[in-house]
């Protein structure tokens, strides 16, 4: 039986996490901040932790265990299952590594109530196997509670504080957020393409000087285990920035996520060894996207510029990389 409907939903994708999933739920639990439900998201774990989860679903009536079909790599698919059968008006997520300071909900919830910003985010902390923590570099770090319009953001968007701006965690985004948005599934980094979606909708966006979540440094996460995906994945992320700030009349901010993404490209094209035919395909189809993005830019525009760069991408990465250089050159005469 359903229990009052929770202020916030909680939602803890869950794989191969035998040996932190405790640690993680006993956080989540202690909060200070009662009205909430905790969604465990079996992510199709190969080892123990569906039963895990079950047992921990037996011990709180808080706690649902959810067990859908695995959609592809990486979290995505977990994460909109957990997404469709939250009950909260308020969503945040927690990775089944990670654990959560005591007073974290409660400190964000009532944040959210106060600036009415439909995200709250706040600073992470690093902490190590042995339980010892690493604050972020100060840099990294948002010094004082701030308030950013939608403007604001992707201003600060280009600032150290990006590192705490992407993924999912350490945040509390209104549940309207994500009334037509889902984490695109069979992709890594699916946090850093739906961004814009999110910020598009939120209206403003809370930074917390307050620190209350501690992320566990591992081997084996998906950065260190998808290297080709992961490119391929902050490309596509970069492109659907751009048509974002194209939507906006942004055409600056669009062609400088455009500049990113080409560099990205350029940069690790080592990473995707085209000689597999797999590979070949998913860079031509990515490239592809680029330059569709770019000639929209550039007829949006109206810029000479901007078309002749369009077409020396059409015609190949080399020839991109090396025209903008020689622009480069040129300007800074």
């Amino acid at each position: 039986m359903l229990q009052e409907k929770p202020k916030i939903s909680v939602i803890v994708p869950v794989y191969k996490a035998e040996k932190t999933l405790d640690a993680c739920v006993r956080s989540i639990l202690a909060q200070t901040f009662a009205s909430f439900e905790l969604l465990l998201v079996d992510d199709e774990s190969p080892d123990n932790c569906p039963a895990l989860c079950d047992a921990w679903a037996g011990k709180d009536p808080r706690i649902r265990a959810l067990h859908p079909a695995k959609t592809g790599p990486g979290p995505s698919g977990a994460r909109n299952a957990g997404l469709d059968a939250a009950r909260g008006d308020w969503i945040t997520m927690v990775d089944s590594d990670d654990t959560v300071a005591p007073e974290l909900f409660a400190t964000l919830y009532a944040a959210a109530g106060n600036s009415g910003a439909g995200l709250v985010i706040c600073n992470c902390c690093r902490m190590l196997p042995d339980g010892a923590l690493r604050p972020l570099p100060e840099a990294q770090r948002f010094p004082a509670d701030t308030v950013l319009t939608e403007s604001r953001f992707w201003d600060a968007f280009n600032t150290p504080w990006i590192s705490q701006f992407t993924g999912t965690a350490h945040r509390l985004y209104a549940a309207r957020l994500f009334e037509d948005v889902r984490y695109p599934e069979g992709m890594v980094h699916e946090d850093y393409y739906v961004l814009p979606d999110l910020i598009a909708r939120c209206g403003t966006v809370q930074c917390l000087a307050y620190t209350g979540y501690f992320v566990l440094q591992h081997e084996g996460s998906i950065t260190a285990t998808g290297r080709k995906e992961v490119r391929l994945a902050v490309t596509r992320g970069d492109i659907h920035r751009a048509e974002y700030f194209l939507s906006r009349g942004w055409y600056d901010r669009a062609e400088g996520a455009l500049t990113d993404a080409a560099g990205f490209l350029y940069r690790n094209k080592a990473a995707y060894d085209l000689r597999k035919p797999g590979h070949r395909a998913e860079f031509a189809a990515v490239r592809g996207e680029l330059c569709r993005v770019y000639a929209a830019l550039a007829a949006r525009k109206g810029s000479r510029s901007l078309r002749i760069r369009a077409l020396a991408l059409r015609a190949g990465m080399p020839v991109f990389h090396v025209y903008t250089r020689l622009l480069d050159a040129r300007r800074s005469r």
